[in-house]
């Protein structure tokens, strides 16, 4: 994948949902690269899909417990990964399995509401406070991401 036109897709896609900043692009950046390499849109023996390698039960719980009390942004995400309304409204986890899958902007999109929720500040460009962020609130501390692995991808 090319990293510049993908980095280009994510600043478009926030810009979009009016969810920009230079730390949202490059935290939602980072993230893909290191939970998929930018290379699997299907995690290995799991369930996880996409890029994001986001959990098809995560994405329907965005639908139910975020994006429900935000129309005005639930109607801003359909727009932005052309995704009928329904499935905001309704959302199934095979049906957003799929969607994850299938649909660049709607995993970067996923992704950065899955940051949107966390009642902190994003973390400034750094790596050691990117990896600490992503740590807790985006992979947590079940998940078999370690820092070593953070920095060999990232660094």
């Amino acid at each position: 994948m090319n990293e510049s036109q993908l980095k280009d897709l994510i600043e478009r896609v926030l810009n979009k949902l009016g969810l920009y900043s230079p730390e949202a692009s490059d935290l939602v950046f980072k993230t893909l690269k290191v939970e998929s390499l930018l290379q699997y849109i299907r995690q290995v023996n799991g369930i996880a899909c996409g890029f994001g390698q986001c959990e098809p039960w995560v994405a329907v719980d965005i639908c139910d417990n975020y994006l429900k009390y935000r129309k005005d942004l639930m109607k801003q995400v359909a727009d932005t990964t052309n995704v009928k309304l329904s499935f905001f409204t309704l959302p199934k986890e095979e049906d957003w399995a799929w969607i994850l899958e299938t649909n660049i902007a709607a995993m970067i999109s996923f992704c950065r509401l899955h940051y949107r929720r966390i009642p902190k500040p994003l973390p400034k460009q750094n790596l050691d406070e990117q990896w600490i962020y992503y740590k807790k609130y985006y992979n947590t501390e079940r998940g078999k991401a370690t820092n070593d692995h953070w920095m060999e991808i990232l660094s």
